[in-house]
């Protein structure tokens, strides 16, 4: 048991290391803990200080909103507290502040999902459209005045596209990109100087640089995220009343908004969560999480706020086991869309509960960037906690065995002369055996053109027979061409003739989703189809108009763009209306169930979620992930489980399969359902 000489050092203790790592941390020098460390500690010290607050010191982490100590810069208070971020690491917790938003809030909730920019938070004040003010956070009530250094960034503007007049302030994230931040260490390295820690303490340091021609030369960038106006600021103009639309007003005044995504759930914040996670290890610039906002203004304002934190927004965060393994070789993949990947092979080693024996580089670039040699001992971590990959590099446990590990020319597959494009190497031979085939997997898949019965194997086998040469082969495919192939016959030949002819008449979101373009989706394509109806119509869309789509951005603006007026592109759709592939939009068939919430559990006799989900939104049903008082009806199956029982509880009406498909054949039949 812990006496109180124990747990008064433990305070002591854990004050002081976290005390310390507030200042390494905005000096620039170094991260004496991880994000997810320093949250735990930061934690357990509020635990033992509530229990014991006889204990607690005046100079406690746990009272001050952010981590910043102040600078040799003027201090000035801020016209709105620059408040902290509640952090969570699980869906549990999510789940819980939903829960306590619902007793402070009336009315549905809808959140806006951003991403955690990994960077230093960042105020900008404006009068009359001109810039005239840049503060950090501070200690959230007052923050230091870097006017002059926030002006060397050419991502804020001077003055305001469509100016207001009045005062308003813009919130954001100053970060600095992987490339600015190498190269910076390289300059340290040819001056026999200390390199740096990472991208973000840099970040912080580079604004508190007393010369502002050192500061431009880091090359510090920044994303906005917030608007501000209202009283306390002079000739204030109210904007939009929603969170989501204001993102669009800082876009039209010039600023760069991250892309973002509007979910009515926690399971579409969940989703999100996993794209987000997904994507960042391809971004140019650290992140460390998803922000997840309530989008109704008055409904922020309803909400309110702690002593260190508003309650309308928290802080999803990234949490990554790291474990460590020798790298015994580098082998290359070849891609769907022709990318070069280097793969390393590993000492086996044990991370998130699997045995890991391979990790993703990523590129040849990244290799580089890690200085990582054949026979290095590497730390490795899971991306989304699904794909390893290497991250660190423990130079001082190399040896005199150690192979550098050269970029190649040709592809491994088919020999061709690779090209590079940004930091990717990528095979454009279409003919690529390797290429081809995983885009043709990925094509006929489940969620894209779903084709059934043709598989892998038997992709395999009409690559191989010269069958298919490119993936449009696939609609010119003939049954005796596919009943005399080994294993096949006429039976199986015709059932995938039949699944590719049903295929021809997807709705446009599969097609987009099936081209494979860069960072578009499942979820993208369902974007893009809903708004432009038509592939013609997507092909000739402008990367302004893209970029303006909510939850596009402009990465996947640009891919869209570029791959339309690309030969490929104009080739590919030629020959889909030469196929006979439907090219349109397909939308809402029905309005049977217009205005009702539906919500699906258990296991259905024959249709699976993903189809029986389809077939409610097509008649205009809102799919709902979770049963409450708007619950409208629930579509149960076998082994239903709590969602049936809340249901039961709540006297909303179940229905099975049966009577879902009896709705469906008779829409006119009376359907006893409240909305």
């Amino acid at each position: 048991m812990e006496t109180s000489s124990s747990i008064q050092d433990k305070i002591k203790e854990l004050t002081s290391k976290l005390n310390e790592a507030n200042q390494l941390y905005y000096k620039g020098e170094r991260t004496l803990f991880s994000d997810f460390e320093f949250d735990a500690a930061l934690k357990e010290l509020e635990a033992l200080e509530k229990q014991h607050p006889e204990f607690k010191h005046p100079d406690s982490p746990t009272q001050a909103v952010g981590k910043e100590t102040p600078g040799n810069f003027a201090r000035v208070a801020h016209k709105v507290p620059m408040l902290s971020i509640m952090n969570t690491y699980n869906e549990t917790e999510v789940l819980e502040w939903e829960r306590q938003l619902q007793g402070l809030i009336s009315g549905e909730i809808e959140y806006v999902c951003e991403m955690k920019i990994d960077g230093v938070s960042m105020s900008l004040l404006y009068k009359d459209g001109k810039l005239a003010r840049g503060l950090t956070r501070g200690d959230g009530e007052a923050g230091d005045d870097v006017t002059a250094n926030i002006k060397t960034i050419k991502d804020i503007p001077r003055v305001l596209a469509n100016a207001p007049s009045g005062e308003l302030e813009i919130r954001g994230e100053v970060y600095m990109e992987h490339s600015a931040f190498e190269k910076l260490n390289e300059e340290m390295i040819a001056q026999n100087k200390p390199v740096y820690a990472n991208p973000r303490n840099t970040a912080a340091g580079s604004l508190k640089l007393k010369d502002p021609k050192e500061a431009e030369k880091r090359n510090l960038r920044f994303f906005a995220y917030q608007l501000l106006s209202g009283p306390g600021f002079s000739g204030f103009k109210d904007f939009q009343d929603r969170h989501s639309d204001n993102l669009v007003v800082l876009k039209s005044f010039g600023f760069r908004v991250f892309e973002h995504f509007v979910k009515d759930s926690t399971q579409g914040v969940f989703e999100t969560w996993g794209y987000f996670d997904g994507l960042r290890k391809n971004l140019p610039f650290d992140v460390d999480g998803m922000v997840v906002k309530v989008n109704s203004i008055a409904q922020q304002r309803d909400a309110g706020k702690t002593s260190k934190a508003p309650r309308w927004v928290i802080a999803y965060k990234f949490k990554a086991e790291r474990v460590y393994s020798e790298v015994l070789s580098v082998d290359v993949q070849v891609g769907r869309t022709g990318k070069i990947t280097p793969v390393a092979n590993l000492s086996p080693v044990k991370l998130g509960g699997t045995i890991v024996k391979r990790a993703t580089l990523h590129n040849f670039d990244e290799i580089k960037r890690l200085n990582l040699q054949i026979g290095d001992f590497v730390g490795v971590e899971k991306a989304g906690e699904i794909i390893p990959q290497i991250l660190e590099v423990q130079v001082e446990r190399r040896t005199a065995d150690a192979k550098p590990i050269d970029e190649p020319e040709f592809c491994p597959v088919c020999g061709e002369k690779l090209l590079k494009e940004d930091v990717d190497l990528r095979c454009e031979n279409l003919q690529c055996k390797a290429q081809l085939q995983g885009f043709l997997e990925y094509f006929v898949s489940r969620k894209v053109m779903e084709i059934d019965n043709l598989g892998q194997a038997l992709i395999e086998m009409l690559l191989s027979k010269g069958l298919i040469k490119e993936v449009w082969d696939i609609y010119k495919l003939k049954k005796e061409e596919l009943a005399a192939l080994e294993g096949m016959g006429e039976k199986s030949a015709q059932t995938v003739i039949d699944g590719i002819e049903k295929s021809k008449g997807n709705s446009l979101e599969r097609l987009i989703a099936a081209l494979g373009i860069r960072h578009v989706g499942v979820n993208g394509a369902k974007i893009l189809a809903k708004y432009f109806k038509t592939l013609d119509a997507l092909a000739q869309a402008t990367e302004e108009e893209l970029i303006d789509i909510n939850g596009i951005g402009e990465v996947i603006a640009k891919s869209i763009y570029n791959f339309f007026r690309t030969p490929l592109g104009e080739d590919w759709l030629k020959k889909i209306k030469e196929a006979g592939i439907n090219t349109e939009y397909k939308g809402t068939s029905g309005t049977l169930f217009i205005g009702q919430t539906v919500v699906l559990t258990g296991t259905l006799p024959t249709l699976g979620r993903e189809e029986a989900k389809e077939i409610l939104e097509a008649n205009g049903a809102k799919v709902s992930s979770s049963v409450s008082k708007k619950t409208s009806w629930v579509l149960a199956g076998e082994n239903a489980g709590s969602k049936l029982e809340k249901a039961r509880e709540l006297g909303i009406p179940v229905y099975g399969e049966e009577w879902l498909s009896a709705a469906l054949s008779h829409p006119a039949i009376e359907l006893s359902i409240e909305n």
